[in-house]
């Protein structure tokens, strides 16, 4: 198709051939091939354990191995390899799973690690190899004050700033340990 198949849409990442990956509110992931001036749809099919896990794609990321990570809106995660989507869930039952179905934010920092900002589970850092997920939350020792995560930052030194529902959050490389910036209205 030549025209843009859904018109609400929330995340646009370009990919290395110059091309759009689109992340819409209810109408999937859209794929814009400029050259030939194409867009492809991928939506869920319910028969099919491939497709994307939901049609509310709220996030969108392209990590160093050419892998599109999206970020769902009560769909989780799921990577797409060109082929193939791969589905990542929150599992009660599983400490070591996504920590929320909901994934509002996608950043791979400079050592590789994929970091997940989510709507209630605070964020999450995959691991790759164990295809485990680390989780910082609200009430936790060196943790982040809020559940809530909207953006993900690295700075030059390595530092991961959180932006959250409750302050900002930043988690130093050299120490380990989260500093907190919070509004003071006397201040």
């Amino acid at each position: 198709t030549n025209s843009l198949p859904f018109n609400d849409n929330n995340a646009f990442p370009e990919d290395e051939k110059g091309n759009l990956w689109i992340g819409t509110n209810g109408g999937g992931l859209v794929y814009y091939d400029r050259k030939n001036n194409k867009f492809t749809q991928y939506r869920n099919d319910p028969s099919n354990s491939n497709s994307l896990s939901n049609n509310v794609v709220v996030s969108l990321f392209i990590d160093h191995q050419k892998i599109l990570w999206i970020g769902t809106y009560y769909g989780g995660l799921n990577s797409f390899d060109g082929k193939n989507f791969k589905h990542y869930r929150h599992k009660p039952s599983d400490t070591r799973s996504l920590g929320d179905d909901n994934v509002w934010e996608i950043l791979e920092d400079s050592d590789h690690n994929l970091w997940i900002g989510t709507l209630r589970g605070g964020v999450d850092v995959y691991n790759r190899e164990k295809e485990q997920f680390f989780h910082y939350r609200s009430g936790e020792v060196n943790s982040i004050h809020t559940n809530y995560v909207a953006s993900l930052m690295e700075d030059r030194d390595g530092n991961m700033f959180v932006g959250t529902g409750y302050g900002l959050e930043v988690l130093e490389k050299q120490s380990g340990r989260f500093v907190h910036y919070l509004n003071d209205v006397k201040n």
